[in-house]
């Protein structure tokens, strides 16, 4: 029997969502299917599986992503499904540990893709608040030398600027959910140094 959950996990929060995923695994739900905010689950024997999930450097149909996956395969390790460049593993619990990363070396590079994709999200919501702003700016220019010169006219600067302001208030939560991979990554460079 399917059973179907929506819950949100951010960018930052994949260690969150790997344990959450352990969790419903412990309780004999086994994931079939991701899609976004909905992963569905099916009932099977309890912490049959262990999960884990990564970032890939391009999307699941690149062919370099798709000889990645198979390689993992080929380790013994299932493809669960994917959402954008995320991909979810599981592996039998029975043959023991399952880390995708055995090495603190590949932890921060993972980590690094984290924190590059979402400077990446950050800095074209930043480029779209300015055009957004700019254009406010430019409209509410020509609304209020309308209204001096005593012609009615229409306030389409709102529109532009509700945008705008939008976008920021995205880059802040955009920066806020990558903090925990931040501090990760902050930590394990701190490990490096000191195992050198």
């Amino acid at each position: 029997m399917k059973h179907v959950v929506y819950k949100f996990f951010s960018i930052g929060a994949h260690e969150k969502e790997e344990k959450w995923l352990n969790e419903m695994s412990a309780k004999g739900m086994v994931l079939t299917d991701v899609m976004g905010l909905r992963y569905v689950f099916e009932q099977g024997t309890p912490g049959e599986y262990i999960y884990r999930l990564e970032l890939l450097n391009y999307l699941p149909s690149h062919a370099e992503s798709i000889a990645y996956v198979k390689f993992m395969e080929d380790m013994g390790i299932e493809y669960v499904g994917s959402c954008l460049r995320w991909v979810y593993f599981r592996k039998q619990a029975q043959d023991g540990v399952f880390e995708i990363y055995s090495d603190i070396e590949s932890k921060i590079k993972h980590l690094k893709r984290i924190t590059w994709l979402a400077n990446l999200v950050s800095s074209f919501s930043f480029c779209m608040a300015i055009i957004y702003l700019w254009e406010a700016w430019n409209q509410y220019s020509v609304y209020s030398d309308w209204l001096a010169r005593g012609f009615s006219g229409d306030d389409n600067y709102i529109s532009p600027f509700i945008w705008g302001i939008m976008f920021i208030v995205f880059i802040a939560m955009f920066q806020i959910f990558i903090i925990p991979v931040r501090r990760s990554l902050r930590r394990l460079k701190t490990e490096r140094k000191l195992r050198e």
